[in-house]
């Protein structure tokens, strides 16, 4: 890393000379793969130029992994300049074919980086698949290099409303970067993210459980370095959404994860300059934490004791009256716009010292200790006790009130796992399982899904699952609605009645869960038409609606039928899945109207080849060849359309099913005679 300064920025740090020539290369190679033909003499002399860079970068490193931001890339925790036109070509290529890393391994050949590069350099807009949302195993270029698809569908993070690509493309940059870091963070290999694992809590939650990787904490790091010189200087409602979003990120992220990402993020002066972008841009708290991470990674240089005095003001920031609050956020982030500047000193206090005066400091966010809190372990104690005693008796209950109130329900669960049942079990679960104790873990966020399932264990099956679909209806989180939904199914046949009565709430979330939830125990109760809320103004309540009406075989072809006519796209690739198990006649004249519309993606008119393929009928016959040629010749013969993954597709499927038909014959016959390999394949005989 090269560290530069500027006057009005600070320092700032660059890209080292190495891998900044490396990257120019990689990209110069791909467009040179772009514009030249299969064979040309420069393709090899580009690959063999970026290998040797290659070489000399992975002698120090086992692997080298480059994230895709929209325009930018990220390589050991630095982004590229968006203005650096070279660089910027190379993000918005890889961008466009829904590609999230390209990691390259010691030992990776010059063979295999022509094949990335050769796949990297189709076009998507030209009737091209992404490779991202392709076959899986073309991502898997070598056993050295390989590509990592990043979905997007199913990703909805700003607001609550759905995102389309033009919506994502003109949002404002802070959260175009928000969704870069959780894609990274999300994402695994092809498997597609569901919208409620976007959530803070959730992104947090797959980086703390991630194993220690230097390709996955390079590309985290650098998209937290990028947010937060973003949201130093941003305004407006986005701006504010994403600094609510990256400071409830931090606060979720555990010491040791927060530890190791600050260390990946560079020297001294990169995280100098990253916990001054964070002091201007997020939480009070927030910041605290970022500041005793980067106090963990540099051996503790930062003095305890204004750490402490930092993590009591943050606590008044988020607390009291608008002045008082104000007043503590000023102060903190002034102070830590002074410490960073070059702390160095080690704390003298002894370790017994450190932690007594530790204990002092901390402060439940949001209100003031009470006496419980000081002395936490007291009544965990008298808990503990009492369960390995097999004692019942006041002083065990009042523990258990104690710290029920404290919020340590789940410390009391994990006492009663480790002793055998008692008298003092019992009584314990008595006090525990009840309506007030789940309502009380169901209003904590995020919530504790593995608590609250072991208390239900011993709630009866019908109030608790009444407790939790209220929950259900009523939280804003789609983390916890998610979860909820999780442990309702396991409910199965008991719960689907109570879901359906509440059907009938004229709200469309609450018809959107309940439908969710009839889907998940895969249950629909006497009197429930799925299909009667197929036709919803909301599109995510018509989703829930057509994936439940195909379970019930009665109305599958009604649900394949409204689904291929749906507006919206999701709906239809629900439909386009359906239909590869089976076509219904009625369905034929959809399908081929639905192949008719030009701005179609590819992979959509790929699946309704396939399910045409199912159905003998001439209205499949009349859509295969309108997919397959694109008018006639000037002595009417027909003309093969540009080759694209639906046309193949097309082809292969007149070949095999309608090679003797005298409307096929011509279009077979001048597929043959193409100068395209890949479309003469196509139609020969099998």
């Amino acid at each position: 890393m090269q560290v530069s300064k500027n006057a009005a920025d600070g320092p700032r740090v660059a890209l080292s000379k190495e891998l900044g020539e490396f990257l120019i290369e990689l990209s110069i190679a791909l467009n040179r793969t772009a514009m030249y033909p299969s064979g040309h003499p420069s393709l090899g002399d580009a690959a063999s130029v970026v290998i040797q860079h290659l070489a000399t970068l992975l002698y120090e490193r086992p692997t080298l992994s480059i994230g895709v931001a929209r325009r930018q890339l990220v390589i050991e925790g630095v982004a590229t300049d968006a203005r650096n036109p070279v660089l910027r070509s190379l993000a918005e290529r890889m961008h466009e074919h829904h590609i999230g890393a390209l990691v390259f391994e010691r030992g990776a050949s010059t063979e295999e980086v022509q094949s990335a590069l050769t796949l990297l350099a189709q076009e998507p807009e030209r009737g091209v698949t992404p490779l991202g949302l392709g076959d899986p195993s073309r991502l898997v270029v070598g056993p050295h290099v390989r590509l990592y698809a990043l979905t997007y569908e199913q990703l909805e993070l700003v607001g609550d409303g759905d995102r389309d690509e033009d919506e994502e493309e003109r949002a404002p940059r802070a959260t175009q970067l928000w969704i870069g870091l959780a894609r990274a963070a999300l994402a695994a290999g092809t498997r597609e993210v569901a919208a409620h694992e976007t959530e803070p809590a959730a992104v947090a939650q797959a980086i703390n459980e991630h194993d220690a990787a230097q390709a996955y904490d390079q590309v985290i790091v650098g998209y937290l370095l990028q947010i937060a010189d973003e949201l130093k200087a941003g305004g407006g409602a986005a701006s504010a959404a994403v600094r609510r979003r990256m400071s409830r990120l931090v606060g979720a992220l555990n010491q040791d994860t927060l530890k190791r990402l600050v260390e990946m993020g560079g020297d001294g002066a990169q995280r100098q300059q990253f916990l001054l972008d964070a002091s201007q841009g997020l939480s009070a708290d927030a910041v605290v934490d970022l500041v005793k991470a980067a106090g963990d990674a540099s051996s503790r240089p930062v003095s305890q004791s204004l750490l402490r005095i930092l993590t009591k003001l943050s606590s008044f920031a988020g607390a009291g009256d608008t002045d008082a609050r104000s007043n503590a956020d000023a102060a903190v982030r002034e102070q830590i716009r002074h410490l960073v500047s070059g702390w160095s000193l080690e704390s003298p206090n002894p370790e017994e010292y450190e932690i007594a005066l530790e204990s002092m400091s901390r402060v439940t966010r949001g209100r003031r200790a009470s006496m419980s809190e000081s002395y936490p372990a007291e009544p965990i104690r008298v808990l503990q006790i009492g369960l390995e005693s097999g004692g019942a008796g006041p002083g065990l209950l009042t523990a258990v009130d104690l710290l029920i109130g404290i919020g340590e329900v789940a410390a009391v669960v994990q006492a009663l796992g480790e002793v055998d049942r008692n008298a003092a079990t019992r009584d314990v679960w008595g006090r525990l399982a009840t309506t007030e104790v789940v309502l009380t873990l169901l209003h904590r966020e995020p919530v504790d899904f593995e608590t609250l399932d072991a208390i239900l264990e011993h709630i009866d099956r019908h109030q608790g699952a009444q407790v939790l679909l209220d929950a259900l209806v009523q939280s804003e989180s789609r983390t916890t609605r998610m979860g909820l939904l999780k442990l309702l199914g396991r409910l199965g046949d008991e719960v689907a009645p109570l879901a359906a009565e509440r059907l009938s709430d004229e709200r469309w979330f609450v018809k959107r869960n309940m439908l969710a939830l009839l889907r998940s125990v895969a249950v629909v109760p006497k009197g429930v038409s799925p299909i009667a809320y197929a036709r919803h103004e909301e599109p995510r309540v018509r989703r829930e609606a057509i994936e439940l009406a195909f379970l019930v075989p009665a109305e599958r072809d009604r649900a394949l039928g409204t689904a291929l006519t749906d507006e919206d796209e999701r709906i239809v690739r629900i439909g386009m899945r359906a239909a590869q198990d089976g076509v219904p006649e009625t369905a034929v004249p959809l399908l081929a109207r639905l192949a008719g519309e030009a701005d179609l993606p590819v992979d959509l008119r790929v699946q309704i080849v396939r399910a045409l393929r199912t159905v003998r009928s001439p209205i499949a016959l009349d859509a295969l060849i309108r997919m397959a040629t694109q008018g006639s010749t000037f002595f009417g013969r027909p003309r093969i359309a540009p080759k694209s993954a639906d046309v193949i597709a097309a082809l292969a499927a007149l070949g095999e099913l309608w090679r003797s038909d005298p409307r096929v014959v011509p279009v077979l016959r001048r597929a043959a005679r193409s100068s395209d390999p890949d479309i003469r394949a196509a139609v020969e005989p099998s």
